[in-house]
């Protein structure tokens, strides 16, 4: 009975999120992007003009979204994406977290990493083909790159930023060690922690197009790419949609994960 309580509990949560007055207004906003997209198109405006009509590449684009060729594409780049950003957070928060509590290995660290992270993702192709000896391998060296230093970058000053004052009073408490860690320093660095999550995953959809562009051979950025070539510019918009609904969905499963930790702060 309990576990049917709380299933009741969150369909109807669910519920009332899916048609909430900001769910309405999100739905609301993008339909006027779209809506205008569609009268500057009309209106023959310069630069749009030649850009496909939405009432156009939707029309040529459904019976292709039902191919399974587009669905191979949609989850090939959204597994790489996982897969790579997975790998980023799993390097990224305990560098960072180190680097924010031991300023002697910050000091080690920092020069070389502050000479690494200004340069783009996307220069980093060169050298991922030369480094790696499978296409695969390097696409996701790329996501590695693209997510890596945001969430470094960010969970080390979450940890810089934590109130002296706080730290000390926990220890005037007697909190030592593993207390000291989880009831200070981990919901002190939670949020800048999460903004670098949320940073790196936008990243991520970035340098997965670019690297499929380059040397793919399959997935949302090479069959965008080969639409271009093609002059099927219909898809080249579909496939630049389809990049943009998978980042958002993916930033907001980071973002609901992240608001179950911080509850205080409302996650947009």
């Amino acid at each position: 009975m309990a576990t049917r309580s709380e299933t009741s509990k969150s369909f109807e949560k669910f519920r009332k999120n899916l048609i909430s007055a900001r769910t309405a207004r999100r739905i609301g906003g993008v339909a006027i992007f779209v809506i205008a997209w569609q009268l500057a198109a009309d209106a023959g405006i310069p630069g749009i003009e030649n850009v496909p009509k939405p009432s156009a590449w939707i029309a040529e684009s459904i019976d292709y979204v039902q191919t399974e060729d587009y669905y191979l594409s949609v989850l090939g780049s959204m597994r790489r994406v996982a897969s790579g950003y997975v790998i980023a957070a799993g390097a990224g928060i305990p560098l960072g977290l180190f680097m924010g509590l031991k300023i002697a290995f910050k000091n080690w660290t920092f020069p070389t990493f502050e000479i690494l992270r200004p340069v783009p993702p996307i220069a980093w192709i060169p050298l991922a083909v030369i480094m790696f000896p499978t296409v695969e391998s390097s696409v996701l060296f790329l996501i590695f790159i693209g997510a890596f230093f945001p969430i470094v970058i960010n969970t080390m000053l979450g940890v810089l930023t934590i109130p002296t004052y706080v730290a000390h009073a926990a220890s005037s408490l007697g909190a030592r060690g593993k207390d000291h860690f989880r009831h200070v320093i981990l919901p002190g660095v939670t949020p800048a922690m999460i903004t670098g999550l949320a940073i790196g995953m936008g990243l991520t959809w970035d340098m997965v197009v670019a690297a499929e562009m380059v040397a793919g051979g399959h997935g949302l950025g090479y069959n965008l790419w080969y639409s271009y070539i093609l002059l099927q510019y219909d898809r080249v918009i579909l496939f630049m949609v389809s990049v943009g609904a998978a980042g958002y969905l993916y930033s907001a499963v980071v973002r609901k994960m992240g608001g179950k930790y911080v509850k205080w702060r409302q996650m947009v």
